[in-house]
Parts: structure tokens; C-alpha cells; sequence
């Protein structure tokens, strides 16, 4: 299976790409002014690629389809003075610096309807509005929530949106699904699931879990991997069962921690002597209030160690590699320093657990 692209390297080459679609556009403008009637020649999907398949992106794609959450290119002519655009009724945000008289660039709405709709691209300029028939369907599967370290023969469920007729694989291993719904899929866990990764595909597309199976250390609660836990300071609270708020499955660590105070996670040595399959350590985290925690490995906090800055209005995803702190030959334990330096804060944890090579 494709490793899970990094993000930033793949948004640079979505916009050069774009760049490079617009300024062609631009070029068969003719001085035109965009006063014309509208006409709608062609789409295409900006970009196609199967997080499956190795070396089959694609850039500029035709398409008779519309897939809510995607990049499109709409070509033809009469754009330039594009007042808005919609799918099934649903307008979807433009930057207009990404319209030319001869071509629209546009991200469909997520939440466009796509059941029993009119399938229906509507287009309105200074000129008029435009209505072109095309099929709508549903964004690829959102996975939100999973057991990660699950056990061969467990029955477990994947908790989501859109797993509209969906296909279950764990790494290239496919099952077949218990029960499924819009946004849950009862399946049984196969054998030799360590190291891979589950992904689903819906009619539109596939979505790869970020996280790998047997890598999480706290998965909605403790797991194999966590030993014990330490703090600093015995008057700090926790929760480790928070159902409040939480960014995978349906629970997170709640810490109200004091000015400077850390809490430390050992690993369980007895069961996690695979260092060498991990090149970081990721973790979610977000704050009462925004503010920074030192990150530190092996229950060294004055060496090696990362300071990272959260939110308070949303989860931020994060990954160490272990290059940044010292590349650790054996990892020990795991541990956060509240650093905000304004009298504590109340942080919570989640998704914490390592990433693979």
C-alpha cells in the first residue's frame, strides 16, 4: 500500500498544477471581456489519485461526475464575471483569482446534497444563469474513529461519513462488512494486521486512515503499549475516559495541569520492542486556552526536546520524528511540559501513538 502522503508537498503540487491549468485558460481568453452568454464545454478533477496505487496520480482528469469535496475545473466561456456557483442548490465558496472567462477552479461543497437531487451545476454571471446536468455524489469516506490496536477475529466498529456501498480493506486484505451504514461499519479484524492500514472506498473515491494498526499508545484508553503513567505534580487532575471533546474515537486525556507541571507516559517494554518499524511519535492537542507544551522523550525534559504551540478553538494534529528529539535508539517514555507561562492551562490528549517509517 502507498505510504500516506505528506500533506504540504501534495497542496504544492495541487496548486502549481492549477497554476499551470489557469494560465492556459488564460491564454485562449481572445480579449474577451466575460460579457458573453455562458457555455460549459467540458470538466475535469483537478487531481485523481489512488492513495492504493503507487504512480497513478493524475492532473487534469475528464469527468462526467461531480464528487461533493473535490477540485474541479470548470471549461468553457462567459466566466469572468461569475457572481456564483452551485451544485443541487448548495453554493460552494470561489476565489476569484482562480476564474478566468474560459475557466472556473472550484472546491464543491462538502455538505452538497447528493440523494434524490436534481444533479444540477448552476452557474450565474452578470449575463444570466446557467444550468448544466451532471451527476452529484457524495464526498470520499471521512473515517473518524477506530479501534487501533485491535486484536485478529475482534469485531469492531468504524465510525464515519459517507460509507456509501463502502469496501473494507485492512492493508491489502479485503472484508467484507457486517452491518454498514451511512456512518458506521461493523466488520471482523483479520489475521496479520500489524503495520498496515485500513482504508475504505465509497463510489467516489478511498481514504486511508493516517493511523497504522498496533500504533496507538492511548486509543481511548489505555493500550498494550502504555506501561504507566507519572506527573510531577500529585494536585494536577486527570481524566483519562473525557467524552466531551475528543479528535479520534470517542474519548480523550484531560489535563489540568499547573504552571510547568508534565505528565509522562512509560512504555510498556514487555510488549513494545519494535522502535525500529516508527520514525515519530504523534499526538492531538488542544487547550482551555492556546498555549505550548515542551515535548521530551525518555523522562529527559532539558535535552532533545521539541516545544510545540496548540489551539483553543481546535484540535492540532501533531508529529515529532524522532530526528528532532535525539533519535532515540529505544523509546522509553513519552512526556508533555506545560509551557504557556501564564499560570497553567487545562490540555487534552488524544490520538497519541507513533507513526511509521
Amino acid at each position: 500500500m502507498k505510504n500516506i502522503k505528506n500533506k504540504i508537498v501534495l497542496k504544492l503540487c495541487f496548486l502549481a498544477s492549477i497554476s499551470i491549468l489557469l494560465l492556459s485558460s488564460c491564454s485562449d481568453d481572445s480579449g474577451s471581456n466575460g460579457g458573453g452568454p455562458v457555455e460549459v464545454t467540458g470538466i475535469t478533477r483537478s487531481v485523481v489519485d489512488d492513495p492504493l496505487v503507487e504512480g497513478d496520480r493524475q492532473v487534469d482528469v475528464p469527468t462526467d461526475v461531480i464528487n461533493a469535496g473535490n477540485y474541479y475545473i470548470i471549461r468553457g466561456s462567459g466566466f469572468a464575471s461569475l457572481k456564483s456557483i452551485s451544485f443541487n442548490g448548495l453554493e460552494s465558496y470561489f476565489n476569484p483569482t482562480m476564474v478566468t472567462d474560459n475557466a472556473i477552479v472550484v472546491q464543491v461543497d462538502g455538505d452538497t446534497p447528493y440523494y434524490n437531487e436534481m444533479d444540477e451545476m448552476k452557474i450565474v454571471t452578470s449575463s444570466g444563469t446557467y444550468k448544466y446536468t451532471i451527476p452529484v455524489r457524495p464526498p470520499n469516506p471521512n473515517i473518524t474513529g477506530f479501534p487501533i490496536n485491535p486484536n485478529p477475529g475482534d469485531v469492531i466498529t468504524i465510525k464515519g461519513e459517507f460509507f456509501l456501498h463502502p469496501v473494507v480493506n485492512f492493508g491489502d486484505t479485503k472484508v467484507e462488512p457486517i452491518e454498514a451504514s451511512l456512518t458506521e461499519i461493523k466488520v471482523q479484524v483479520p489475521n496479520d494486521i500489524k503495520f498496515k492500514y485500513l482504508s475504505i472506498t465509497n463510489v467516489s473515491g478511498t481514504t486511508v486512515a493516517p493511523q497504522s494498526f498496533g500504533s496507538a499508545i492511548y486509543d481511548d484508553d489505555k493500550t498494550n503499549i502504555w506501561g504507566w503513567d507519572e506527573k510531577w505534580d500529585g494536585t494536577n487532575t486527570f481524566d483519562l475516559a473525557y467524552t466531551k471533546d475528543f479528535s479520534q474515537g470517542s474519548k480523550s486525556i484531560q489535563w489540568k495541569s499547573g504552571e510547568w507541571d508534565a505528565y509522562i507516559i512509560a512504555m510498556a517494554y514487555w510488549n513494545f520492542t519494535e522502535t525500529n518499524k516508527y520514525k515519530a511519535v504523534r499526538f492531538s492537542i488542544k487547550g482551555a486556552k492556546a498555549g505550548k507544551v515542551k515535548f521530551f522523550v525518555n523522562g529527559d525534559p532539558e535535552h532533545n526536546i521539541k516545544i510545540v504551540e496548540f489551539k483553543s478553538d481546535k484540535w492540532t494534529y501533531i508529529e515529532i520524528p524522532f530526528s528532532d528529539v535525539g533519535n532515540p535508539t529505544t523509546l522509553e517514555k513519552i512526556g508533555w511540559q506545560e509551557f504557556g507561562g501564564f499560570g497553567g492551562n487545562e490540555i487534552l490528549l488524544d490520538d497519541i501513538g507513533l507513526v511509521l517509517k
